[in-house]
């Protein structure tokens, strides 16, 4: 395990010697759901395992911790983790809830830093055949293979079980996320997907129960889209939907369809999710999923910037391309 923290420093973040390497993680607070006090824990322990290893290997890290504002993804870090991170070149970020689309990452990397999004991550992944202890070569060439059908494509339609939707691609805003992180990006870790923000959309989705985003679902939840905006929840459970509501509803533009995304890590499997538990992060990396995220997409290019960004994961998905 600590080979692969290692590996993963050098490999995944591109470590050069001299470089000053952050570890933020975020500390539980009395007001949050007690249901999230394990994440809380799990991230202490991941981020405390990576100091450790780093500091063996006498590299430059600092361990940095908050308490967030809100519980929930997209809610920017506070003004002294801002001051604090500012000089440093590669910043790891094992927290509860994501910082990827926050105006604190899109700072870090405006300066060239590099930053590693690891929200809900367990230290159990680093673990040999695990999500981080992979082939890079072969994720590398699934990612590609996949973002390329997206630049090549003016359009997609999404097939699966109560699902279809057809989404226009901006070919201007397709990604790769496939483990390695350049100068001035920020990636998800484990990798790896090809996402693009979405010109339009218009369809409807199901995720089914047991699957989910921030959290797996009670109930199957059909969402319905027009003009790239989730409109409408559909549920036979009228009060389970009031508890989703919020995450699409609860302020202005929070249901824009920000990402279309497909996952590309051949390690990570259904089985991931019955062994580790269930991860927004691990779900939607799974090959050959595809994922739909609501809110925000000013991280990727796009121009809705709203402090909300939640992935949501579809199995067994025929996906059709049309040029």
């Amino acid at each position: 395990m600590k080979q692969t923290i290692l590996k993963t420093l050098k490999q995944n973040l591109q470590y050069q010697e001299g470089e000053k390497v952050a570890i933020i993680y975020q500390e539980w607070d009395d007001s949050f759901d007690n249901s999230l006090k394990q994440n809380f824990d799990n991230s202490k322990i991941v981020s405390e395992e990576m100091y450790k290893v780093f500091k063996e290997n006498n590299i430059n890290t600092k361990l940095l911790s908050y308490i967030p504002e809100e519980a929930r993804s997209g809610v920017d870090a506070p003004k002294e983790i801002y001051e604090k991170a500012k000089d440093k070149d590669i910043i790891f970020m094992p927290t509860v809830f994501s910082l990827t689309h926050t105006d604190f990452t899109n700072k870090q990397k405006e300066r060239g830093a590099r930053l590693a999004s690891m929200p809900k991550f367990a230290l159990d992944w680093f673990e040999t055949s695990g999500p981080m202890d992979v082939n890079m070569k072969k994720i590398i060439a699934l990612t590609k293979e996949y973002s390329d059908k997206m630049r090549n494509s003016s359009s997609v339609t999404i097939k699966a079980a109560e699902t279809e939707i057809v989404i226009e691609i901006n070919n201007n805003l397709v990604h790769e996320s496939n483990g390695i992180i350049p100068k001035g990006e920020c990636g998800n870790l484990p990798g790896a997907e090809s996402f693009c923000v979405p010109k339009n959309a218009n369809g409807y989705f199901t995720i089914f129960k047991g699957w989910g985003g921030p959290f797996p679902l009670e109930h199957n939840i059909r969402f319905i889209v027009e003009d790239c905006k989730i409109i409408r929840l559909e549920c036979s459970n009228e009060k389970y939907l009031e508890k989703v509501k919020p995450l699409i509803f609860k302020e202005k533009n929070f249901n824009v369809l920000a990402e279309f995304g497909i996952g590309t890590n051949p390690n990570v499997t259904k089985e991931s999710l019955k062994k580790y538990g269930w991860s927004g992060l691990l779900a939607e990396k799974i090959y050959g999923t595809v994922h739909f995220a609501n809110g925000n997409s000013a991280g990727m290019g796009g121009d809705n910037n709203v402090p909300v960004h939640l992935d949501w994961v579809i199995e067994n998905a025929k996906i059709e391309w049309e040029k």
